[in-house]
């Protein structure tokens, strides 16, 4: 699909607007997280898993300066894929961008490993540790070994003062980008229904996936990233 309609634009548009208000530096996280993948995988032709590829920001952050990349995207949000399409038509990489609508469960089984997997601003929507772990699992057991990968989710301990005084400065953030008292205090109330778990918890559930070299890279109001090794 080359086309949107008018209300997928405008939903792509806000979409975009608002995850980059709700993570300050969230293109520096796909520049370092692109930096680290061409570190771990030289100039060879590379096959990237990408776990919550709807929206299309991978593709966009990567796709064009890495021409022998492919990418097999995963996404459970139909419209959102429809979103990440149009990117990759606009930006000439459908021939190199294969997009499925489900979970990571629904990949055929008999899909090659690959050579490096992303999984940005998804596991605090899952809610169930085990959910989380398995998730995790699943993508490890796609991964070839040794592979890098990348997570990147909110974190922290829900009823310390820490994650409470951190969640004021990212409202304040949106209220220094022009957002209405009202929608950001709505907001806030929104993001306390997301899962958080400490860092420590996060790490934790890496190193039960299978996962190696496990290292915080980045942090940024409610978020951080973390790279590891399949």
């Amino acid at each position: 699909m080359n086309k949107l309609s008018t209300h997928l634009l405008e939903k792509a548009q806000t979409y975009e607007q608002s995850t980059r208000i709700s993570v300050p530096a969230y293109d520096t996280l796909f520049a370092v997280t692109q930096a680290y993948f061409r570190a771990q995988l030289g100039k060879q032709e590379a096959s990237l898993l990408v776990i919550g590829a709807g929206g299309g920001n991978e593709l966009s952050a990567w796709g064009p300066t890495n021409p022998h990349w492919t990418f097999t995207g995963i996404d459970p949000a139909e419209e959102m894929l429809q979103i990440a399409q149009h990117k990759a038509a606009q930006l000439g990489l459908e021939d190199r961008v294969q997009l499925l609508q489900g979970t990571i469960d629904n990949l055929p089984s008999n899909t090659s490993k690959f050579d490096a997997a992303s999984c940005i601003l998804v596991l605090h929507f899952i809610e169930d540790r085990q959910e989380k772990l398995n998730l995790l699992k699943n993508i490890h057991t796609r991964l070839k070994p040794g592979k890098p990968f990348v997570l990147a989710c909110a974190y922290g301990e829900r009823e310390s003062e820490e994650l409470q005084d951190r969640i004021k400065i990212w409202q304040s953030f949106f209220l220094e980008a022009g957002y209405k008292k009202e929608k950001v205090e709505s907001m806030g109330k929104i993001i306390m229904n997301i899962s958080f778990i400490s860092a420590q918890e996060i790490e934790q559930l890496l190193q039960e996936a299978g996962f190696t070299h496990i290292t915080r890279f980045f942090s940024s109001g409610l978020f951080a990233g973390w790279m590891s090794q399949a």
